[in-house]
């Protein structure tokens, strides 16, 4: 599997939020489970689809004194535009130079142009998925960040800052000649993952 797997520690990270404050993984050790959420973040419409059916399952994580921390490529500087223009359910950490990513054990994968125009125009065919935050389509300054072959990763930390659930892998297949998004995981297992955690 891409990316670190259950058992092994959680790398540490401190991140600028779009709300405002610096934001670590440490400030949640011994007090609350941590859901690691790597995204390409709010331009994409389909990570505003996954943020929508996260979101929907949020007070389940809080009954299970859980918090989720998405991390994307965003600067913070759009990260600070998406914090006013959507209701952002969770922290919104940018790593912007991926170095928590790249921690992590997350790919990005590097193509030729042919790659990349192929993506654009099924990215362009591709019905777009329904979320809570609007149809509006991924502004020019994303484009690069969105057509890129990355790895979405979802996890669970424990309080004690090891890796109970893991589910990773690369975010875009155009293989088919059409975009296919990699789904969440089912979020009844993640639930379940943070029963087993308070049992």
């Amino acid at each position: 599997m891409t990316g670190l797997t259950v058992g092994q520690v959680a790398p540490g990270f401190r991140l600028p939020s779009a709300q405002g404050p610096l934001v670590s993984l440490e400030d949640y050790r011994g007090r609350k489970n941590v859901i690691v959420w790597f995204t390409k973040g709010m331009g994409c419409v389909f990570c505003r689809q996954h943020t929508s059916q996260l979101a929907r399952v949020a007070p389940e994580f809080t009954k299970r004194n859980t918090e989720v921390l998405e991390i994307t490529p965003t600067s913070i500087e759009r990260g600070r535009f998406y914090a006013k223009k959507y209701a952002l359910p969770f922290p919104y950490l940018c790593d912007a130079d991926d170095v928590v990513r790249r921690a992590w054990g997350l790919g990005i994968r590097r193509h030729g142009p042919a790659w990349y125009a192929k993506a654009f125009v099924s990215c362009l065919k591709a019905d777009k998925p329904q979320n809570d935050f609007g149809q509006e389509p991924p502004p020019l300054g994303d484009m690069l960040t969105i057509l890129r072959d990355d790895d979405a990763g979802l996890y669970v930390v424990d309080r004690s800052g090891i890796i109970r659930y893991g589910h990773a892998g690369s975010y875009v297949d155009t293989s088919t000649g059409q975009v296919s998004i990699r789904p969440l995981p089912p979020l009844d297992d993640v639930v379940s993952e943070l029963d087993r955690l308070a049992a």
